[in-house]
């Protein structure tokens, strides 16, 4: 595991620290008693995930676990300024997984309540979008992800989970031979025209034509929804790729790859033929969809739903840690990599759990400071 710099957390550990950081962020100070009361579970969560450092990975995700429960309980004192004493004993998740399945299949499902609502809810209504606009200064936009009440019967696999989680795409396609549901975006604005957004993303598959590159544009469009919103413009092929990119601008209703919309040049680049009217450039809060990582990663929907990036790594490491309480000869079978006559390897999804432990060890604390002190979050 990566090592983190934990004397952030350790700075807020402090109540007289803590208290108009919070009332800077959430709009309300909260008292010296509920201030040592988030002070409390930031402490557990810090030790919980430093212990995981040195911990075997037979028992590395339960502690880290419950090291991100008790970050997200600070995060739910902090937000709503109350006491820990508050706080549901229940988890909000059920273990929804088949005997002897594979760990891929581990599932869950969201029920009504509990510190996994709780978390999600506060950290929904933080999701946003990040830019840098022409006069290089930091912008954001509010961009919601899914209320808990919105999730409530939700079930989904580890595979599925996985699947969305940013920076674990590529592991994710070595290890299931598909490409992942998160995709990093290329999103910059357009020079000199207000309120204009290109995104740019990359596929491994070379058009050879345009009904080829059509069809991978309408692949892009079913993986994540919000490019249908957005007029493509461009595609052409670059270090074995096919680059597409697409602009804030709603499709027209003629064919966007017909011979007069979409021009093909001798080196088999194409171009749409008229560039989009700045004057109908749809806003950012309409034109995307909620991303993940402020902004530089797409993520598909789950039953129309688009899931906190934060909230998807608390299902992951809440399957992950039932594995450990309650099938650890699964787990054991696995990490040792043995097979036996009516045991296959299951080994298979090993290393990309091991990346999603590593990116949730320094996505989750840094997550924590961001929200918790605005003054380290550049964008705040």
């Amino acid at each position: 595991m990566p090592a983190t710099d934990w004397h952030k957390i350790r700075f807020l550990e402090s109540s007289e620290n803590l208290k108009p950081l919070v009332k800077m962020r959430f709009g309300r100070e909260p008292s010296t008693s509920i201030a040592r009361d988030i002070a409390a579970c930031l402490v557990q969560g810090r030790l919980f995930y430093e212990a995981a450092v040195t911990s075997p990975l037979e028992i590395r995700p339960l502690q880290m676990f419950y090291g991100m429960v008790g970050f997200g309980k600070a995060l739910v004192l902090a937000r709503y300024c109350r006491s820990a004493s508050t706080l549901p004993h229940a988890h909000g998740l059920k273990d929804q997984s088949r005997d002897n399945c594979r760990i891929a299949e581990l599932r869950l499902r969201i029920d009504n309540g509990g510190s996994f609502q709780q978390f999600n809810d506060v950290v929904a209504e933080l999701n946003r979008f990040c830019y840098l606009d022409d006069s290089s200064k930091y912008r954001t936009v509010s961009l919601p992800s899914a209320s808990s009440k919105s999730l409530i019967g939700l079930e989904l696999s580890l595979r599925e989970l996985l699947s969305r989680v940013p920076k674990l795409e590529s592991t994710y396609r070595m290890t299931f031979g598909e490409e992942a549901n998160t995709t990093y975006l290329g999103v910059s604005t357009v020079y000199r025209e207000e309120g204009g957004f290109s995104v740019d993303v990359a596929d491994a598959e070379l058009f050879r034509d345009r009904e080829s590159l059509r069809a991978i544009v309408v692949r892009w469009r079913e993986r994540f929804p919000f490019l249908r919103n957005w007029r493509f413009v461009s595609g052409y092929q670059s270090y074995g790729r096919s680059n597409l990119q697409f602009r804030n601008v709603s499709p027209p209703d003629t064919d966007e790859f017909s011979e007069t919309s979409l021009l093909v040049d001798e080196d088999n680049d194409f171009h749409a033929a008229e560039s989009p009217d700045p004057r109908v450039y749809v806003a950012v809060e309409k034109a995307f969809s909620p991303t993940s990582d402020d902004g530089l990663y797409a993520v598909s929907p789950l039953s129309g739903q688009y899931v906190s990036e934060f909230s998807l790594h608390y299902m992951g490491l809440f399957l992950l840690s039932s594995l450990v309480r309650y099938r650890p000869q699964t787990w054991i079978h696995a990490i040792s990599r043995s097979v036996v006559a009516d045991m296959p390897a299951d080994d298979q999804s090993l290393s990309l759990i091991e990346r999603f432990l590593d990116i949730n060890s320094s996505e989750i604390p840094e997550m924590v400071v961001s929200v918790l002190n605005p003054k380290e979050d550049r964008y705040a």
